[in-house]
């Protein structure tokens, strides 16, 4: 096993929805090949082809995948085109690779086509494939030179019987819309759509990650179908909607930190003398709770009345807690038993509907208790904020 399979699967799963958009379209599509593989089957990428399938039968799938955001990359004379067509027979013939076993695939997303493209698609004899090749060729005869004149003579004085079988194993596959929609569907079934996005965005990372150090350590870039099925149902049981709620919230930037500097719930935290490194904690346990908060209500995750009765247990247990420290640090200053207090409560680890919370979660919502001091931890918190502002506007 190779030392990227040894990794920590699917890392970053945490990240932003949407981030496998910076990913590029080749590991998207290794990932829908994955996800259509069977167990036995391995997936490559940047290796035989873009992306490449070695099916345990022998056969192979070998996919370009082009983007066509500013040109069409199937039009009749685009060198894009007749580039893949000439790399696609110097891969069959150098490897010896048997093209009637070989499906060849060129997708485009998003969808374009051609009239060339779109007769070789639909070819699926010999003569058919003759034919339109023999029309191409009298017509690049009556045309100026086209830039895909190399590529394209090479396609067209190719072995008869190799240029045959390859077109009709050849088919054309344009994405309508957004390329990862196939892997929504492909997992629509068995992951629930509040988390669709986190799942697709994980597994696009760890497809990427995995082959990036296997190409770094001079090794085949290819992963088996079932390591990959394997990753990506622990990372699904990890995100079930019934039994763990994933956090949506992105990381609060400096901007957002400092500015919380000015809460109470920190000034709360400077009356117990908690350092800067804390704070800084504890504001980002604020703001990714609140925005967790937010999201699980708009997604109809969690019920309002919840995240009441969470904050309402909290509560509770602030408040025998803090009896509990009045007692056995009787002899304690309150600066101490605050920091005592606050601790202990930070170690907290609560349920909402019966489910997991991220790690920031149940400190996040106790910083809201205490910026709205429902909770304090000094003793005399209270007293000291209500104390009446001086004419130079100084508590």
């Amino acid at each position: 096993m190779s030392s990227a399979e040894t990794k920590s699967p699917f890392r970053g799963a945490g990240a932003a929805p949407g981030q496998y958009l910076g990913y590029g379209l080749q590991p998207v599509r290794m990932c829908v090949r994955l996800l259509q593989a069977h167990g036995s089957e391995n997936v490559s990428i940047e290796h035989l082809d873009d992306i490449a399938v070695r099916r345990a039968n022998g056969r192979f799938i070998l996919e370009q995948s082009k983007s066509a955001l500013t040109q069409n990359p199937v039009a009749d004379w685009s060198p894009d085109l007749w580039k893949t067509f000439a790399n696609w027979l110097d891969t069959t013939t150098r490897l010896g690779i048997d093209p009637e076993l070989t499906d060849y695939v060129l997708y485009v997303s998003p969808a374009k086509s051609g009239s060339r493209v779109a007769a070789l698609h639909g070819a699926r004899t010999d003569e058919h494939v003759l034919a339109i090749l023999s029309s191409i060729r009298e017509t690049l005869s009556s045309r100026k030179q086209p830039a895909c004149h190399d590529d394209l003579i090479q396609v067209l004085d190719a072995n008869p019987a190799t240029v045959c079988a390859m077109f009709r194993n050849f088919s054309l596959i344009g994405c309508p819309g957004d390329p990862v929609d196939t892997m929504r569907q492909h997992l629509a079934p068995t992951v629930p759509a509040a988390v669709m996005n986190v799942i697709c965005d994980a597994a696009i990372g760890w497809v990427k990650l995995t082959s990036d150090e296997l190409i770094r350590a001079k090794a085949v870039p290819e992963i088996a179908a079932s390591t990959f099925h394997a990753k990506l149902l622990g990372l699904i049981r990890r995100h079930d909607r019934d039994e763990v709620l994933h956090s949506f919230a992105p990381r609060p930037d400096h901007a957002a930190l400092q500015k919380e500097m000015q809460s109470r719930y920190i000034r709360q935290l400077d009356a117990i003398e908690i350092d800067s490194d804390e704070k800084l904690r504890a504001a980002t346990d604020y703001l990714c709770a609140s925005a967790d908060r937010t999201k699980w209500a708009d997604l109809g995750l969690v019920h309002e009345v919840s995240l009441d009765e969470f904050d309402d247990g909290l509560t509770r247990k602030w408040s025998h807690r803090q009896r509990t420290v009045a007692i056995t640090a009787h002899t304690a200053s309150d600066v101490e038993r605050g920091k005592l207090l606050y601790s202990e409560s930070m170690l907290e680890s609560e349920r909402l509907q019966g489910k997991e919370v991220p790690p920031h979660f149940t400190p996040g919502s106790y910083h809201s208790l205490a910026d709205r001091q429902i909770v304090c931890w000094h003793l005399h918190f209270k007293d000291h904020s209500a104390t009446p502002a001086t004419e130079d506007g100084d508590a």
